[in-house]
């Protein structure tokens, strides 16, 4: 009878015992002193990589794109990179203050410090935000008899959130929002002031 494939076949070489596969086996393991693991006995044999090579390639899982809050920014000028750091270096203070009156202060004298440089007092007022110091530093502020505020402070502040407010750090759903929180009365009137300023 012919071979339909008409290929040669190699022999097939006779099966082992059970006794001398357990031999040999013990044999291998016995000639590794401290191996550990387990080894393929075949070099061309790789372990699992998770895919199969009739699968197609499915894409790295990457970092997702953190959502855009507002439109991209323009690349910001040496000067304006310059005062910004000085910013957060000066927001850094305020943690060494415990007293709220003292942070407010500070925070105030600070946005007054940067009356001239709106990139700085918006960088100000959006860490302050996102801290959720904002509502109670500049409530303080406005608070009356706070021995450390001065009305150039209070001014800094109405010129700053005016600012941020144009640059969308600070909107007037938060400022609504404030104006009915524990410092309503000084959010009004911060309010009010804001009013007269936009006008």
């Amino acid at each position: 009878m012919s071979r339909v494939d008409g290929g040669n076949r190699p022999s097939i070489p006779p099966k082992r015992s059970e006794f001398e596969r357990s031999e040999r086996s013990d044999a291998t393991r016995d000639s590794k002193p401290g191996a550990q693991g387990r080894t393929p006995a075949n070099a061309n044999v790789r372990s699992f990589q998770g895919r199969s090579d009739f699968e197609p390639a499915r894409p790295a899982p990457g970092r997702p794109t953190p959502a855009q809050s507002q439109a991209v920014k323009a690349p910001v000028s040496p000067a304006d990179a310059e005062s910004i750091a000085q910013a957060d270096m000066e927001l850094g203070l305020l943690a060494e203050f415990p007293d709220a009156d003292a942070q407010s202060g500070i925070a105030s004298a600070m946005l007054h410090a940067h009356a001239d440089a709106p990139v700085s007092q918006n960088r100000i007022v959006e860490r302050l935000k996102q801290d959720g110091r904002l509502e109670s530093l500049f409530g303080e502020v406005f608070r009356e008899d706070n021995p450390y505020v001065e009305q150039p402070h209070k001014n800094a502040i109405v010129k700053a959130l005016d600012t941020a407010l144009s640059r969308g750090t600070v909107t007037g759903d938060d400022l609504r929002a404030f104006s009915r929180g524990t410092y309503a009365q000084e959010w009004q009137q911060i309010g009010a002031a804001l009013g007269t300023r936009q006008k």
